[in-house]
């Protein structure tokens, strides 16, 4: 035995005290890794191409990041940040598509009809008095605050959208119609529909333009973070101010299951395939051929490592991984070192049998779980501060040597401030956060039925905004199945009074319905302690969960941890799309278009979307770097796509359409 390993020994037997210890590097390392100071921001870029279809024309009152996170959302990540006048110097030939949010001039809406009349697409963001003849419309004075639209059956781009009343949260004008026809109404609760439009649609020239009557980057924001004026609200029924409870009152538990905010988005992408000059390009939500995916995740308060264990090769037995978020035991530094020397000893062959049995979280466990692609991250308590409780669990957990991590949930879900909190937490590293978390007598009618769904009107990733309009390096992924809500814990929760049987078959609901065309990325909650902990509600714990990976595999739902998740949603947003040939028109009867497609990630399984029919041509001819590939389609709301598998980092893609 080399001298150091003598003295862990001597450490671990507690025969050294801490002054010899003092400035030795194992006491160094057991006081936790020094805040990382990772960046709070997405540094903006449009990553497009000159010759990209679509363009973003941004006047100052105008916030382009989030309309480019709401479009890379729904797989578009190539639109190119223009002013208007770089637009005008441009000509009509700018792009296939323009997405306008704000205000023109006279002489800037001349350029726009000219740019539509010869063919282009334009999509109308709320227009002002100068631009609202153009999009077929009268201007008025008048607006609703917020309230609820609902499209009308038949209309232009509504195929595939949800026909029930949906909630917006941006101030609504009410145009009257002229030269357009509605796409939606404004409506009230029932979905009666009132005069005002909220989308309209008009032919002009060779183009077309379609109109949102409000502002649905601002409104896709707000339904999903909640109103910023209600930070400090507490009306959720539960001790702490949590996220959920900026919902109260706010959020229509009627609506609860539509992904109201996602249902619009793809009202916006369909009619942008309608007036788009080009065939646009998409990438899909999800991994491989998923309409799906279930986000694994379970809090674990400092339990055994045989309990986690347990649940891990429960999920493995589906093919699933997880991520286990884990709240270390509360210790100083010393005794994190003679944890952490004692951890090593259990790992060597001749000194293990000389120390008591301990079922403790190693280091070495986690390393194993990991390996088996599992996530292992941290779960802090933030009940004395926000910035305290994180700069404490941090040192916590990286000073017992568990190492790093991407994706995070805070104990007992408190929020602080709009986005405060991940901010926060994005400069310790964390990319995503699942504090958005469907509990507790929030969802509870007056008639005492629960809703159960999309909360946060999504069922999608997107980075949060903060009060200032920044877009913060932290994804929102709503956790929309949580266990504590359905079923006995050790605690006591069970809101719903549901039994085992009856919450298994809530969670098969929703996973049926995610599977069926409410295309969602579910977080599910599945916490580790009654598996630790022995009592009624053990059983119970290990039906709900098996039961909802059966589920997920009976309808195609890929498993992943919320590390897995986020790699895949990463490399989906860092996507390039570069490249784009203008049409090569051979006359009437056909044309062939190109582009390349650069992926960071080629092992990640994204797939290209492309639309199979683009005004009266037909794809007939698809390749994927000067290789045929065959057609194989689905369709998305009003868009029937062919797909293609991204295999290599660089992909050209060409097609040829024919004039069907």
């Amino acid at each position: 035995m080399t001298r150091r390993d003598a003295l862990k020994l001597a450490l671990a037997a507690g025969l050294v005290g801490a002054p010899l210890l003092a400035g030795s590097r194992l006491m160094i390392e057991s006081s936790g890794a020094a805040y990382p100071r990772a960046p709070l921001y997405v540094e903006e870029s449009d990553g497009a191409g000159n010759n990209a279809p679509l363009a973003l024309l941004c006047p100052k009152d105008a916030a382009a990041h989030v309309w480019l996170e709401l479009l890379r959302v729904e797989g578009l990540p190539y639109a190119r940040v223009l002013t208007i006048t770089e637009a005008i110097s441009t000509g009509v030939h700018i792009a296939a598509a323009i997405v306008l949010p704000g205000s023109v001039s006279s002489a800037e809406v001349e350029a726009l009809r000219e740019f539509v009349v010869a063919g282009g697409g334009l999509i109308a963001i709320q227009p002002d008095a100068a631009l609202a003849p153009l999009c077929g419309l009268t201007w008025s004075e008048i607006t609703t605050r917020e309230g609820y639209l609902r499209i009308q059956p038949g209309a232009m781009g509504t195929e595939g959208i949800a026909g029930d009343a949906m909630q917006f949260h941006a101030p609504l004008r009410h145009y009257a119609i002229n030269e357009a026809d509605a796409v939606a109404y404004l409506c009230d609760r029932d979905g009666i529909a009132a005069q005002a439009p909220a989308v309209a649609y008009r032919r002009l020239g060779k183009g077309a333009v379609a109109t949102w009557c409000y502002d649905l980057a601002a409104s896709v924001v707000r339904t999903r973070q909640g109103p910023i004026e209600r930070i400090d609200a507490e009306a959720d029924g539960l001790e702490g101010v949590r996220a959920i409870d900026r919902f109260v009152g706010f959020l229509d538990l009627d609506c609860v299951h539509l992904p109201q905010a996602d249902e619009q988005q793809r009202l916006l992408v369909n009619l942008l395939n309608e007036v788009s000059a080009a065939p646009l390009p998409r990438l899909w939500y999800f991994p491989g051929n998923a309409n799906s995916v279930l986000v694994c995740t379970g809090d674990s308060h400092n339990n055994p490592a045989p309990a986690v264990d347990e649940v891990l090769r429960r999920v493995e037995a589906w093919g699933g991984t997880m991520s286990v978020y884990y709240t270390p035991p509360p210790t100083n530094t010393v005794r994190r070192a003679i944890r952490r020397v004692r951890d090593w000893l259990k790992e060597q062959p001749v000194l293990s049998n000389a120390l008591p049995p301990t079922d403790v979280v190693t280091p070495y466990h986690v390393e194993t779980w990991r390996d088996r692609g599992h996530e292992f991250a941290l779960h802090p308590y933030v009940e004395e501060g926000l910035e305290v409780g994180w700069e404490r669990y941090w040192r916590q957990f990286t000073g017992l040597r568990y190492g790093e991590f991407t994706t995070s949930r805070t104990h007992r879900v408190l929020w602080h401030g709009w986005a405060e909190t991940a901010r926060v937490q994005a400069g310790y590293g964390v990319r995503m956060n699942l504090d958005y978390y469907h509990v507790g007598p929030a969802f509870q009618r007056p008639d005492g039925s629960w809703a159960f769904g999309y909360f946060t009107g999504s069922g999608l990733p997107m980075r949060f905004v903060d009060a200032d309009g920044r877009l913060i390096d932290n994804w929102q992924q709503t956790t929309h199945l949580v266990d504590e809500h359905l079923i006995e814990m050790p605690w006591g929760a069970n809101f719903v009074r549901s039994t085992p049987v009856q919450a298994i078959e809530i969670a098969t609901g929703l996973i049926r319905r995610a599977a069926s065309g409410a295309y969602a990325a579910l977080g599910a909650q599945f916490h580790l302690d009654p598996f630790a902990v022995p009592g009624p509600w053990s059983e119970g714990a290990r039906l709900f969960l098996d039961a909802a990976l059966a589920a997920c595999a009976e309808y195609g739902l890929p498993v992943l941890s919320g590390a897995r998740w986020l790699a895949f949603t990463q490399a989906r947003t860092a996507t390039r799309m570069t490249d784009f040939q203008p049409l090569s028109e051979t006359g009437d009867s056909s044309f062939d278009t190109s582009f390349t497609v650069e992926i960071e990630a080629p092992n990640i399984a994204l797939t290209l979307l492309l639309p199979v029919r683009y005004r009266h041509f037909h794809l007939t001819e698809l390749q994927a770097n000067r290789k045929l590939i065959p057609i194989h389609t689905r369709q998305v709301g009003a868009t029937l796509y062919a797909q293609m598998e991204l295999q290599s980092a660089v992909t050209l893609v060409e097609a040829r359409y024919v004039n069907a």
